[in-house]
């Protein structure tokens, strides 16, 4: 029977939740993981404010996946793997590695296995023009591919793939654990909260009926503070402005310091569920969530989280959980029972991820 045992993991390592987190969890299983990233190479930093891009010249490369940097990061890439000779390659959210790339990385390495896998939609006619042509472009010099999403799945099959996968988002039980209320800062500390980026989807209508009650609203993302700014000086939530990101400890704190935890389900990824699903019910806060039908299939509706379709049912259901604490507690703990059970965590993910490798291993 054949295991794989050394991981080739390739990807920007912009954000410690994707590709490094993969990597700890693939370590925690017991392989051998070589990492491989270019973040330092286009000079991308990491701040309150998200990571950016530093330099002109740097950015125009980045933007275009073209030119002496980018051609050298292709170049190093082949010489670690025929170096390294991994059993497994996973290429997570990689945009900037072309199929000329992977073919001279499959004739170098004849039995590696070659997986694909992004979070975001690479098939989204909303997705930014060209940058996911490159993904696109490599699906067929792959063996494996995971999709994020079930929409995903027929997606990679009509541009050639072969073998495909649902591999869901995950929760990092490190980073996404609970922390009592009164522990967070005062700042952190609301009736709901809702952390996350801006979309022209109804989300600011939701955020909206729920200051209209008088509760404390809290807003944490990119991309608000024009929205915020049209509602005029009267609008109930342009006391916010300006929103910004939270991360690592401080996103801890905005989830646990309110009562409820909003998710809205992005539109321009298609998401019938997204990471925030699993990472509020792991950190023990009751989850007001945007219903789907894989939602649905996954949580105990008014048990382990409470949907809503509409900003009214919204309302609805954050005015119930506010005023019923025995309830709203319980389901917290349940949601986070459930996520736990259910095999939610980076770690499971990943085991289910090599497990298929492997079987894909032993039967070609």
């Amino acid at each position: 029977m054949m295991v794989p045992k050394k991981v080739l993991v390739v990807g920007d390592w912009r954000w410690p939740w994707y590709q490094e987190a993969c990597s700890r969890a693939l370590e925690t299983l017991g392989h051998k993981v070589v990492r491989f990233g270019w973040a330092d190479r286009l000079a991308i930093s990491t701040g309150s404010g998200g990571p950016s891009l530093r330099g002109r010249w740097l950015q125009i490369q980045a933007r275009l996946q073209f030119g002496p940097t980018i051609w050298r990061i292709r170049r190093d890439l082949i010489e670690l793997a025929a170096k390294e000779q991994p059993d497994v390659i996973f290429f997570y959210n990689v945009q900037m590695i072309d199929p000329e790339t992977v073919f001279a990385l499959r004739r170098s390495l004849p039995d590696t296995v070659f997986c694909q896998y992004a979070n975001d939609d690479p098939f989204s006619v909303k997705a930014a023009p060209g940058l996911w042509r490159n993904f696109v472009k490599s699906i067929h010099c792959f063996d494996l591919h995971f999709a994020y999403r079930p929409a995903n799945i027929v997606d990679f099959r009509q541009a050639g793939a072969r073998d495909v996968h649902l591999l869901r988002a995950y929760f990092i039980p490190e980073e996404d654990y609970p922390v009592a209320r009164n522990d967070c800062r005062p700042s952190f500390r609301s009736d709901v909260v809702f952390a996350g980026h801006y979309e022209n989807d109804g989300r600011l209508d939701g955020l909206l009926a729920a200051a209209s009650t008088g509760l404390r609203v809290t807003l944490f993302g990119s991309g608000w503070d024009r929205p915020l700014a049209a509602q005029g000086q009267a609008g109930t939530l342009r006391n916010l402005a300006p929103v910004v990101p939270v991360f690592g400890a401080e996103y801890r704190e905005a989830i646990c310091g309110a009562n409820v935890a909003l998710c809205f389900l992005s539109t321009l990824n298609r998401d019938g569920y997204t990471r925030r699903n699993f990472q509020i019910p792991a950190m023990e806060v009751a989850m007001l969530t945007q219903r789907s039908s894989e939602l649905e299939g996954m949580f105990v509706e008014n048990r382990e989280t409470a949907f809503f379709r509409s900003p009214d049912e919204l309302l609805k259901r954050l005015t119930w959980l506010i005023d019923h604490e025995p309830e709203r507690k319980a389901m917290a703990i349940a949601g986070r029972m459930r996520v736990h059970n259910d095999g939610h965590d980076v770690v499971s993910r990943m085991g289910e991820m090599m497990m298929v490798v492997q079987e894909f291993m032993n039967r070609r």
